[in-house]
């Protein structure tokens, strides 16, 4: 194994439930639901509650993702702007995401985006075989040890139910 002398920790999270796709909405428009906004900021209070530190957050740049990720952000105290990123729409490169965020600086970066990229993004970066599914407002955490394949482990995955249980 060898040493790094960074550490990085990962939060990968999807976007809270959006409305339904409609003609003369853009899949890129469409926004969260009040039921979304509300489940949102429960997992994020969940988290402030947990002690959850986060240094960045960086979000797909889709209207769903934004609004999950300023939730968020705006819950746990984040004081950096979101940075929005292509790399995190479906269809995008797992190693164009994780060379944009090798070059952060950032300890604790969250990341909101989409299935099924960030299922498939998290069984690859942690060598699983298949996909982990996230429903929506599910959070990953995971240790970055190398910027590659099989370069992260796993340290929780939770959906909302399980985080706010935790917190009860």
């Amino acid at each position: 194994k060898q040493t790094q002398s960074f550490k990085l920790i990962l939060y990968l999270v999807r976007h809270g439930d959006a409305e339904p796709k409609k003609p003369g909405v853009s899949d890129f428009e469409r926004q969260l639901t009040l039921n979304g906004r509300d489940v949102t900021q429960k997992m994020a209070k969940a988290l402030r509650k947990m002690g959850i530190k986060i240094d960045l957050v960086v979000s797909s740049p889709l209207v769903r993702a934004v609004q999950t990720a300023e939730i968020i952000r705006d819950i746990i105290g984040v004081e950096t702007e979101i940075l929005k990123l292509n790399e995190l729409i479906p269809g995008s490169g797992f190693t164009s995401f994780l060379g944009i965020i090798s070059n952060l600086d950032a300890e604790n970066i969250l990341a909101v985006g989409h299935e099924p990229y960030l299922g498939e993004f998290l069984g690859w970066f942690i060598c699983l075989s298949k996909p982990i599914e996230f429903e929506k407002n599910s959070i990953a955490c995971v240790e970055v040890e190398r910027f590659s394949q099989c370069g992260g482990n796993l340290k929780w995955f939770v959906n909302p139910e399980q985080i706010l249980k935790l917190i009860e």
